[in-house]
């Protein structure tokens, strides 16, 4: 289905040990991602293949995302915390760090996992329970919030094992959602305006589909269809969840894939993310991509709601 594909490690990025939250700005035209346990935010330059990576000290790094108006400053999440970044692009160490808000306090050991920012510019993200080991998690202590403009903080629901990919649909109707251990993709209808989610549905079943591996991020392309990495499966599947059936999946040279983002100036190349955690000596020295930024050229679509940033409060 993918003649015309073509998967490499993507020149000049910088590997990391649990590569997670791809995020294009097309206003830098850079690919900024993180590495959750190395502390770490980095922006890979594709025109020039250049990788920068700054180091937090502070704790592990989730997710980051550009803040309008603002552009050295960054919001990124660490453990429990979402903070403005402040930083120059280059240096190795950020020039200041804000916090913005703290959630889950009635559980210390868990950490925000993944999230994203909406068409109005505020950030959604979703914690987990702490997990020692694969399978060992602290399960169901998790919870989806979403931070608006003004910086309050609103929860959505809780009971989660692993917050992981959002993805809205162009008309802004639709949020898509992943659980990493229920093994599903669900739907909700969206009001933006309000910031609410209604009508839970399933929107495609791993295992209904026979799909090995856990569903981690994902992305959602022109044509409304999710690309989601699996963790564990060495694969990103391609899905209609209109219609709840797989299309076609892309096959990786290491098997921890965490998540996806379109880049590129058309939005045209899709990005993903790659993790040495969890793997053994053995895979490691077998899999010489594991923890490499990927980029797929050719694939014949383009994404969606790339560059969306934080509208809200610094």
């Amino acid at each position: 289905m993918y003649k015309n594909a073509t998967i490499k490690v993507a020149p000049g990025a910088t590997k990391c040990y649990l590569g997670e939250g791809p995020h294009w700005n097309p206003v830098k035209e850079e690919m900024l991602y993180v590495d959750i346990f190395g502390k770490a935010v980095l922006r890979y330059i594709p025109k020039t293949q250049e990788c920068y990576k700054v180091v937090v000290d502070a704790g592990p790094v989730s997710l980051v995302a550009p803040i309008t108006g603002h552009p050295n400053k960054y919001l990124i999440t660490i453990e429990r915390d979402v903070q403005v970044m402040e930083w120059d692009g280059v240096s190795s160490t950020p020039t200041s760090l804000k916090k913005l808000a703290t959630v889950d306090d009635h559980c210390k050991t868990n950490r925000i996992n993944d999230g994203k920012c909406d068409s109005r510019g505020r950030l959604w993200a979703g914690t987990m329970g702490y997990e020692p080991a694969p399978g060992k998690l602290d399960a169901k202590k998790g919870t989806l919030y979403s931070f608006d403009l003004d910086g309050t903080v609103k929860k959505h629901f809780d009971q989660i094992d692993i917050a992981n990919g959002l993805a809205w649909t162009a008309d802004d109707k639709t949020l898509y959602y992943i659980d990493s251990f229920s093994y599903r993709v669900d739907a909700f209808d969206y009001d933006g305006e309000s910031a609410t989610l209604s009508n839970r549905r399933t929107a495609f079943d791993f295992k209904a589909n026979g799909v090995e591996g856990i569903p981690d991020g994902m992305t959602i392309d022109a044509d409304g269809n999710l690309w989601i990495a699996v963790f564990d499966g060495a694969k990103v599947i391609h899905v209609d969840p209109t219609a709840g059936k797989k299309l076609g999946q892309l096959d990786f040279p290491t098997k921890n894939m965490t998540s996806v983002a379109f880049g590129g100036p058309e939005l045209g190349i899709l990005y993903a993310t790659s993790a040495e955690h969890f793997l053994s000596k053995e895979e490691l020295e077998a899999q010489s991509g594991a923890g490499a930024l990927f980029e797929v050229r050719g694939l014949g679509v383009k994404g969606l709601g790339a560059g969306m940033e934080y509208k809200g409060v610094v």
